[in-house]
């Protein structure tokens, strides 16, 4: 008789997303999916073998009732959990993961499911429940399709643009600078799970030796890029602005920020010179293109979206 499994799915507010997340990782080595919910709200997705679940559930259990000390304006999280119908987690995985289209370039798939037809898409292989970053988060596609069209109109034939990627998560978005035509990449986490999953990705897309893959934070980042992508939070965004903005010379991606404090992260990141050239504001997350000073010239050619 095969081991039974469950899945576990927690409802939880969005600005305590990251909280959640991260003690997940802790406890259930499995790995997590993020799924939009309702507003304000994300549906965190892992599975588990049952006789797991039954010593970690006490340890979440009282994790959910802490944040509300941290977040007291925050409704309850729900928990529901299910005998899954499958042998394990990697099936279970398999049918909530498919081939998205994202930007006018891009194509994410998993593994097991690759289009035998691109359309001319680039390809990206993502192994979900590694790391953050399987394309289907607000954040994540929209420092996709910001980065595209900025990689579109700098990088030529003759040589492309160095690219760092900061927070990088699953590498997707490593992986995608290199196939759109940067180089060289970095892409840096201070997450060692963050890190691994990024080789392997990297690996999975044959681009292992093209990727500079490292284990640090912001504050020991030195030297200056064309592109930097960061896909981080807001307090993060705005405690770095200023380093942030001597870190680039031609472009900023940046994502991680919520609508409701989108405005006052372009306002701050005005106050050390830097100008949004195209924003993407989704239901509930912003990402947006910078640059420096306010000249026109840069953004020629560029899709202003909102």
């Amino acid at each position: 008789m095969s081991e039974q499994w469950i899945t576990l799915e927690i409802e939880v507010a969005r600005k305590a997303e990251d909280s959640v997340t991260s003690f997940i990782s802790d406890i259930i080595p499995e790995g997590c999916l993020i799924q939009d919910s309702n507003a304000g709200k994300v549906m965190i997705v892992t599975y588990l073998k049952k006789d797991d679940w039954a010593l970690c559930h006490e340890k979440l259990e009282h994790f959910l009732k802490d944040l509300q000390f941290f977040f007291p304006d925050i409704p309850e999280s729900k928990i529901k959990t299910s005998i899954l119908k499958y042998e394990n987690w990697a099936t279970a995985w398999q049918d909530k993961f498919k081939p998205l289209r994202v930007g006018s370039k891009l194509i994410i798939a998993p593994p097991w499911d690759r289009p035998k037809r691109l359309g001319g898409r680039v390809l990206i292989i993502i192994e979900p429940a590694e790391a953050f970053g399987t394309g289907t988060h607000e954040t994540t596609q929209g420092c996709l399709t910001l980065m595209e069209q900025a990689l579109d109109k700098i990088v030529s034939f003759s040589r492309g643009r160095s690219l760092i990627d900061i927070g990088c998560g699953s590498g997707i978005i490593s992986i995608a600078a290199y196939k759109l035509g940067a180089s060289p990449v970095t892409a840096v986490d201070n997450d060692p799970k963050a890190v691994e999953s990024a080789r392997k990705n990297s690996l999975l897309n044959d681009v292992g030796q093209a990727i500079e893959i490292k284990e640090m934070n912001l504050d020991s980042i030195n030297g200056v890029t064309d592109v930097v992508v960061a896909n981080l939070d807001f307090p993060t965004l705005t405690k770095y602005a200023e380093k942030i903005s001597k870190m680039f010379r031609e472009y900023l991606i940046v994502s991680g920020v919520t609508q409701k404090t989108w405005t006052e992260l372009k306002e701050t990141f005005q106050d050390v010179d830097l100008r949004c050239l195209t924003e993407i504001v989704g239901r509930e997350w912003g990402a947006g293109l910078f640059v420096h000073g306010f000249s026109d010239e840069q953004g020629a050619g560029l899709k202003y979206i909102s």
